[in-house]
Formats: structure tokens, sequence, C-alpha cells
């Protein structure tokens, strides 16, 4: 299926989380209802513009690179790349693209592979119109958000707190920025420092955490309760 983009902007302003007015929206759900029925329930509120929706994986990629807009809602399963795949290639493209996963099942396995793969958000189809709203805003104000019920998910799979490696402050203020959903910029900015110091201290982060990549600095700083999930 083929992706259809609008290229209207309605003329506005900056909302109080910070993203311009209107938020510019990429629906991609391969169940036409639900892509309609969401669009149209956006498209009602001034503050969001659809600016395209597809049921397919690659025609979400060209979307979005074609229109790099403010949100992306994605479902986990679309022909064509899957959802995961899709915005594993959407962060490379569009780095200032905030993401949504609105799946149909909550499983450790599939809400992992969402944010392991650059989602900001996972929130399950039969959740409010009201609790999507909070969802997209806390994704919206670089926060991450889940339905409630699955942080569970984004812990160790036994469920336990994991012993902390030894991070030093600083890496401790990073890794906390970074799991607040902050950019590499916006942590340099913040700490007054430079962009490559910023980087050394994720490759330090990582290599303690034997991780590999800023969804386990993530889920070791939901652990150790550094941040909460919507704060």
């Amino acid at each position: 299926m083929q992706g259809n983009a609008t290229n209207s902007r309605r003329a506005g302003g900056i909302l109080s989380h910070g993203a311009p007015y209107p938020v510019r929206v990429v629906l991609a759900d391969d169940q036409a209802l639900m892509r309609e029925g969401l669009a149209a329930l956006l498209a009602a509120q001034p503050r969001f513009d659809v600016v395209g929706t597809t049921g397919d994986g690659h025609a979400c990629l060209r979307l979005c690179v074609d229109t790099q807009p403010d949100l992306l809602v994605f479902n986990d399963a679309m022909p064509g790349f899957t959802g995961a795949e899709a915005v594993r290639h959407v962060a490379a493209h569009c780095p200032s693209t905030r993401m949504l996963c609105l799946a149909e099942h909550g499983d450790r396995p599939c809400v992992r592979a969402a944010f392991d793969a650059g989602a900001h958000g996972y929130v399950l189809k039969r959740c409010t119109f009201a609790h999507l709203i909070d969802g997209i805003d806390n994704v919206l104000s670089a926060r991450y958000h889940v339905s409630p019920g699955l942080a569970h998910a984004l812990l160790d799979d036994d469920g336990r707190r994991a012993s902390a490696p030894a991070l030093s402050n600083r890496e401790r203020e990073v890794a906390t920025l970074y799991a607040k959903g902050l950019s590499t910029r916006q942590i340099a900015e913040t700490l007054h420092i430079s962009m490559k110091t910023v980087g050394t201290h994720r490759e330090h982060i990582l290599s303690k955490l034997d991780g590999e990549s800023i969804a386990d600095v993530t889920r070791h700083a939901l652990r150790e309760g550094w941040v909460t999930l919507g704060q």
C-alpha cells in the first residue's frame, strides 16, 4: 500500500510541551479502519495536522523522510518493514521525529523490540483515546511512555533490580538525561559540555552496562529509580 501524504501546514506556534503547533503526524497501521478512524480523531483537534497515512512499512519510511513529521504513530506489525524495522530506519533519517507504537499486544518481546528500535512510547490499541493523547503528550515532551501495567517489560527478565555498575556522577547525569529522552545536543546544552564529551560519556556508560543502545540505558535508569515513565 502506498502512503498518502499531504503538504498542508496550518499557521501556528509552540505548544506548552515545546513541540511546534500544529503537531505534524504520520500514521502507519495496516488496519485501514483503525488508521482512518485515528486520523479523523486527531484531525478534529486543531493542534494536530495528519500529514500522511499508510499501512506499509516501506511507505512509512518514505512518508517520514519526505514530510519529516514531529510524531510517528505506528503499528508494530505491518507488511514491508515491520514496525520495529521501520522505526529503526526512521530514527536514522528523521532524528527529530518522536515515535509512539500503537500495538495489539503488550508482551515483553514486543515492547522491548519497539524501544530497542528507537520508539519513545508504547500504547495498547485497547486503551482509550484520552490515554493515547496522554502518551502522545509525554512522547512530545521528551519523555517515555508505556500503557499502565507494561513497565515491567522494560526491566530484567527476572523482575529484579540488577546490581548497579559503578557510574560516575557525571555518567549518571548523562544516563538520566538520555533516559528522559533528550538528544546528545540537548544534553550538551543542559550540562554545558561539548557534544563530543557527551558522546564519550555515552560510550563509557554503554560499556559499563554491557549495553548496545539508549534503550539499555533507559532500562537501567528505570531499575535504579533515576527516572519514572512519564516523568
